[in-house]
C-alpha cells in the first residue's frame, strides 16, 4: 500500500501552503475593508454634517440625505463581510492548529485523536471557505451599491451642468 505524503511531493507543501495562503487572502480581504469601511464612515460623517449643519430649506439637503442613507447601508454591508472575513481567517488558522495537532498525534500513534482531529480540520476549512466565499459576495454587492451611488451623483452633476448652463471651463466630462 503506498503512502500519499511520500509518493506525492505536493503533500507536505499542500499541507503547510493551502492554510497559510487561505488564511492570507482572508486578511488582505479584510484589511482592505476596513480601509472601505473607514472612508465610508467618512463620507457618512461628512453627509450627517453638512444636513445638521444645513438650513432646513437648504436645496442639497436631499443629495445630503441620499448620501447619508448609502453610507449607512454601505457601513453595514462592510460590517457583515468583516465578520464573515474574520471567520474565515479564525477558522483557517484553527484548522492548521489542529491539523499539526493531528500530525503529532498521529506521529505518536493516537488513532482516535487523529480522526477527531481530521474531522475538526475538514470542518474548519469548509467553515472557512464558506466564510471566504460569502464575505467575498457580500463585499461585491457593497461596490455594486457604491458604483449605482457613484452613477446617481454623477447623472446629478451632469444635470447641475446643465441648469448653470454647461461644466466650468476646462471641465473634463
Amino acid at each position: 500500500m503506498s503512502d500519499p505524503t511520500t509518493d506525492n511531493p505536493f503533500a507536505v507543501l499542500t499541507f503547510l501552503a493551502a492554510p497559510a495562503i487561505l488564511t492570507n487572502a482572508s486578511t488582505l480581504l479584510a484589511l482592505s475593508t476596513s480601509n472601505r469601511l473607514g472612508k465610508v464612515s467618512d463620507r457618512a460623517r461628512a453627509a450627517s454634517a453638512a444636513l445638521l449643519g444645513g438650513r432646513k430649506d437648504d436645496p442639497h439637503a436631499g443629495l445630503h440625505r441620499q448620501d447619508f442613507e448609502f453610507a449607512s447601508t454601505r457601513a453595514t454591508m462592510l460590517v457583515e463581510a468583516l465578520r464573515l472575513l474574520y471567520l474565515a481567517t479564525g477558522s483557517f488558522a484553527a484548522g492548521t492548529c489542529v491539523a499539526l495537532i493531528g500530525a503529532f498525534a498521529g506521529y505518536f500513534g493516537m488513532g482516535a485523536v487523529v480522526l477527531g482531529a481530521q474531522v475538526l480540520t475538514i470542518t474548519l476549512a469548509v467553515v472557512g471557505v464558506a466564510g471566504l466565499g460569502l464575505g467575498s459576495a457580500r463585499l461585491l454587492a457593497e461596490t455594486r451599491l457604491a458604483l449605482r451611488v457613484f452613477a446617481q451623483l454623477r447623472a446629478a452633476m451632469t444635470e447641475w451642468d446643465t441648469a448653470k448652463g454647461g461644466a466650468p471651463p476646462g471641465a473634463v466630462m
